[in-house]
């Protein structure tokens, strides 16, 4: 594991990480209620709980905006990297096989 320190001051770029963070929050789903308390027709039901549901909780603060943000992109370079090598070990095999033409 490592750990990366980033140290943001310009209050222009803080208010963009903020409005970014409420962004990301008002683009999730809300919740879902924590029992059913009416059937169909309006009827009264007994309160049942409702299945569990994996819901994304709001991001609460910038800091923990800016971790999550990263751990994404660090997701994507991975990802990245394995694409680029797939595809240089395809290319290779290709070329091996062609006898170095391109097919």
């Amino acid at each position: 594991m490592t750990d990366f320190v980033v140290t943001i001051t310009d209050p222009a770029q803080l208010a963009g990480i903020t409005w970014a963070r409420e962004q990301f929050n008002a683009s999730l789903p809300p919740p879902p209620p924590d029992t059913l308390d009416t059937m169909e027709g309006g009827m009264e039901a007994p309160m049942m709980p409702m299945p569990m549901v994996n819901a994304v909780p709001p991001i609460e603060t910038d800091q923990e905006y800016v971790q999550h943000v990263m751990e994404q992109a660090a997701v994507s370079y991975a990802d990245q990297q394995l694409r680029a090598q797939y595809q240089d070990a395809y290319e290779t095999e290709v070329l091996t096989r062609s006898g170095g033409r391109h097919a």
